[in-house]
């Protein structure tokens, strides 16, 4: 303990005690650093309650093409699915009805076929007329169309297996709502069950009037979870009309959800730069907080001096100086805790 007290000593001399006196040398292995203090545009950003909603061009219903019952399922609410995974197989007895038309197709097929190579080899042998050749052409001809037409008709049900048809999710995203169980009867048209991707969403705010109209499409937006995360995003539209109970226009953010941190219905915050304004910047690691107060020092020869200061907009990177800095004065903002030590002796907020 005397042994840190004596260093201390050694490195630091007070001139009073909001000072503090630092060789060139010894602020070089401590760490100190300064930057000038100069006046900058800055975005002036408000922060706005917002909900997390779902991208509608992302979801999915997936239905039935043909009446059927449920034969296998494979997913269960809220389960995550990948584009092309299996959701379930469907029986359809229009699908088995389709499919005993094709194989009996095949054989028409086969004995037209067989009769036209017979009606060739006479022909030539001038044993029958053309004619007869002909029309023995024309149905076979016909017999191939009608079994091009069953598979077509029967391609157009979608994946087919057996007496099945396959439905596969075409996209990522989790199962939202599932309307079925193994043994249902599905009919055409009928929503089985609703896929929405989380990779895209959109956050929904609502912002005073004269807030919204200084906004531009395609700027920046910074979302903030409950947990204190952000997540960046894109305002992409700004409502014309204002709601009439709340006299706010809706905004809306598109958010590529990085890491699944949000969720539809999820509330969170939402920081936008409403304006440009210029004010006096400096490092937000510049600034702390003592007895709920805010300080900074700034450097004055080999002295370093410790000034409370009035801060307005602060984010992670740069806070600014309402009072107590002018422009050109030497700011620390690296080393500010052997000087904030020296001074209060520790602690703080």
């Amino acid at each position: 303990m005397k042994k840190a007290l004596l260093l201390i000593a050694l490195l630091f001399s007070f001139s009073f005690s909001q000072e503090v006196v630092v060789s060139k040398d010894k602020a070089e292995k401590l760490g100190i650093k300064t930057v000038v203090a100069k006046y900058k545009e800055y975005s002036l950003t408000k922060t706005y309650p917002a909900v997390v909603n779902e991208d509608p061009t992302l979801s999915y219903s997936v239905s039935s093409s043909v009446d059927g019952i449920v034969e296998n399922l494979y997913v269960k609410q809220g389960d995550l699915v990948k584009k092309g995974q299996v959701l379930l197989t469907l029986y359809s007895p229009k699908i088995v009805d389709i499919q005993a038309n094709i194989e009996m197709a095949k054989v028409k097929v086969d004995t037209a076929r067989q009769v036209l190579d017979r009606e060739e080899m006479l022909y030539k042998e001038e044993v029958i007329p053309y004619v007869r050749y002909y029309n023995a052409k024309i149905e076979y001809q016909k017999a191939v169309g009608e079994l091009n037409a069953l598979r077509k008709i029967l391609s157009s049900y979608g994946e087919i297996k057996g007496n099945s048809v396959i439905l596969r999710s075409k996209i990522n995203g989790f199962i939202a709502d599932l309307k079925a169980i193994k043994g249902s009867p599905v009919n055409v048209g009928q929503e089985i069950m609703y896929i929405h991707s989380h990779e895209r969403l959109w956050v929904i705010a609502q912002l005073p009037f004269q807030d919204a109209q200084n906004l531009k499409l395609g700027q920046k937006v910074y979302i903030k979870t409950p947990t204190g995360k952000k997540v960046e995003g894109i305002l992409t539209y700004i409502n014309h009309e204002i709601d009439p109970k709340t006299r706010r226009n809706d905004v809306r953010i598109v958010v590529n959800n990085v890491g699944d941190l949000l969720k539809p219905n999820l509330f969170v915050d939402v920081e936008i730069p409403v304006s440009s304004v210029k004010g006096l910047v400096i490092p937000s690691s510049s600034v702390f907080k003592e007895n709920g107060k805010d300080y900074c020092f700034v450097r004055v020869g080999d002295k370093f001096v410790l000034r409370e200061v009035q801060i307005g907009s602060r984010d992670d990177k740069e806070t600014v100086i309402l009072s107590g800095i002018k422009e050109g004065e030497e700011v620390v903002y690296s080393g500010v805790i052997f000087l904030r030590s020296s001074v209060f002796g520790g602690g703080g907020e």
